[in-house]
């Protein structure tokens, strides 16, 4: 008897495949995109209010699905609160659509992200249809509390309150309000108020060493092998101050070399990916880096064209780069032993911290200047990455004397001159003064060229935050 090949029903061909399937970054879980057998397009589907919402995203580009998704999701909530029975023009649901309709072209697109998100999961399911006119001090005051028993933290339920306050000022101006109410004061720990641990340099030599073992060695994680790749991501990540966030959009169209007389380091312009996009300017020491890395890359057969991601080129999916990088770089940690024998917590974001950590006690550069470099505020800087600064550690900079030192040089030079029988000369203050001043300017305009990927202490550098003696 022949046998008959099963027949394909409606439903099975309109069955989601399951290798296709993916979540949008950033959104519910419950959107996705995925293709069928039925049609050669991507489709998104969205679980909401009880039920699945389907639509075709006619096209085979995922980019394209994605931002159609995107869109979709957005529409979908929209409509949903825009059509629900009510004679309220001012209803809280439709005063915030209007703000964000009004304001998504005109807003940075990561805050416009971050903001509407906060709005639809937590903010306007609270709020619903009720008169925007009529929020009160209490209902805030409830708001609070009710994020507060979601497990919400106090950081981030100040960043809702700043949504909503923005949604209310929105309305003031329009005219459907007349008056802002008391907003309450949210309390409690920050995480922002939390030390961060980094690594010292000698744990951070061993965490190269291990890399480099672990590479040597073939070391698998997940069926995918440890490379060199991951030594050079740990020394991009500790001498250019950028957040493992960045590595998601880091491109080579974003890595440019500069040179000035004989200085040479990399200058980064990669998107923002949680505050500015001020062009981030590495340590000279990544411009070997960088060189090494590229020769690792094509040692593995990866890309390098402009448009290809620095790290892991071959991953088009971002999050699972992301978590490629976190496992591999876990079982580095792992094998160093550096947490058991020092009970620190050491992770990706370690490695910004030991960045900005370096600079703070081998370096010599203030904190505004680091801030601005590093993407990040003062007061950041201070509250969270040089929370373990000690004075101990400052203590050179805090002593040290730049006309001391020329002094003592200067002694020592007579010294050798009179030894070597040549006539005693004086040196009178403005002469000194002089050579300090240019020593200054000097050291400003330089930085010491260093062939190792090691950060290393600039002992010249801090005669510039000193001024010559009078």
């Amino acid at each position: 008897m022949t046998p008959t090949t099963p027949t394909v029903t409606p439903k099975s061909r309109l069955t989601p495949i399951q290798s296709t399937i993916e979540h949008i970054r950033g959104y519910p879980s419950t959107l996705v995109i995925y293709k069928s057998a039925a049609s050669r397009f991507y489709w998104v589907r969205f679980f909401f209010a009880g039920r699945y919402r389907i639509k075709t995203t006619k096209t085979e580009n995922k980019s394209e699905a994605k931002q159609f998704a995107q869109q979709f999701y957005k529409d979908t909530l929209l409509d949903t609160s825009v059509t629900t029975p009510t004679n309220k023009t001012t209803a809280f649901s439709v005063i915030g659509n209007l703000f964000f309709k009004s304001t998504e072209k005109n807003t940075n697109s990561s805050t416009y992200k971050s903001d509407y998100n906060r709005y639809t999961q937590n903010i306007v399911d609270f709020f619903k249809q009720q008169e925007v006119d009529s929020i009160t001090n209490a209902q805030l005051n409830q708001f609070v509390e009710h994020l507060s028993k979601t497990g919400i933290k106090p950081a981030t339920i100040k960043h809702h309150i700043v949504v909503l306050r923005k949604i209310l000022k929105f309305a003031i101006a329009n005219d459907y309000m007349k008056s802002l109410p008391v907003f309450p004061r949210i309390t409690g720990k920050l995480q922002t108020s939390e030390r961060r641990d980094y690594l010292t340099k000698d744990e951070y030599e061993l965490i190269i060493t291990t890399a480099e073992t672990l590479a040597d060695k073939n070391i698998t994680v997940r069926n995918r092998p440890i490379t060199l790749q991951m030594k050079y991501l740990i020394q991009f990540m500790v001498n250019s101050f950028i957040r493992p966030s960045d590595l998601r959009v880091l491109k080579h169209r974003h890595v440019k070399k500069m040179k000035d007389n004989n200085d040479e380091w990399l200058s980064l312009s990669h998107p923002a990916t949680k505050t500015n996009a001020n062009e981030v300017q590495a340590m000279p020491a990544t411009v070997g880096i960088y060189d090494k890395l590229v020769k690792q890359l094509k040692s593995e057969k990866k890309s390098v064209t402009p448009n290809d991601y620095l790290f892991f080129p071959d991953i088009e999916n971002r999050d699972f780069a992301m978590e490629v990088i976190s496992r591999q770089f876990k079982k580095i940690v792992d094998a160093s032993e550096i947490e058991e024998t020092t009970s620190k917590t050491i992770v990706l974001y370690s490695l910004r911290h030991t960045a900005i950590m370096f600079r703070l006690i081998i370096g010599s550069v203030d904190t505004l200047v680091l801030s601005r470099n590093a993407r990040t505020s003062q007061s950041m800087i201070d509250r969270f990455y040089a929370a373990h600064l000690t004075t101990d550690q400052v203590r050179r900079q805090l002593h040290y004397i730049p006309y001391a030192e020329d002094e003592k040089k200067e002694t020592k030079d007579t010294k050798d001159s009179a030894k070597d029988g040549e006539p005693k000369t004086e040196t009178n203050s403005s002469q000194k003064s002089e050579k300090v001043t240019k020593s200054i300017f000097r050291s400003r305009s330089q930085s010491p060229k260093s062939s190792s990927d090691t950060p290393k202490t600039n002992k010249t550098s801090s005669k510039s935050v000193r001024k010559p003696r009078q």
